[in-house]
């Protein structure tokens, strides 16, 4: 008889638990994501190429995550950002795919530090 006499002790710990985990989840990954692409931007700006500083000014995290979109934009508002990024250039100051290669960065530890701020924030 499966099933009968069987029962899990803590099961009601458990049960709360996953209702817990179940309704800070959206907003935690959310401030995860966040921060994440808060420290991304800035370094994308630590390597962004300047002359006279606006396109580094101009770097921001447009697009924050939500409990309901958990995805963020990080964008630089020049006309010329694009160039600047995909050109091929010396730069006294900074790098060519000065965003790309932030992200990439955040990309080799990203499921990590998403991971760990969901289980800080929970």
């Amino acid at each position: 008889m499966a099933g009968e006499g069987f029962q899990i002790k803590g099961i009601s710990e458990v049960s709360q638990a996953l209702k817990r985990l179940a309704l800070h989840f959206p907003y935690s990954a959310a401030k995860a994501l966040n921060e994440i692409a808060e420290v991304t931007m800035t370094d994308a700006k630590e390597r962004t190429p300047v002359e006279f500083g606006r396109l580094k000014a101009s770097g921001n995290v447009s697009t924050h995550a939500t409990p309901t979109r958990l995805a963020a934009q990080l964008t630089f508002g020049t006309e010329y950002a694009v160039y600047v990024h995909e050109i091929p250039a010396r730069h006294a100051v900074g790098e060519v795919k000065f965003l790309e290669n932030a992200v990439n960065k955040a990309a080799a530890t990203f499921a990590q530090d998403v991971a760990d701020g969901i289980a800080g924030n929970i």
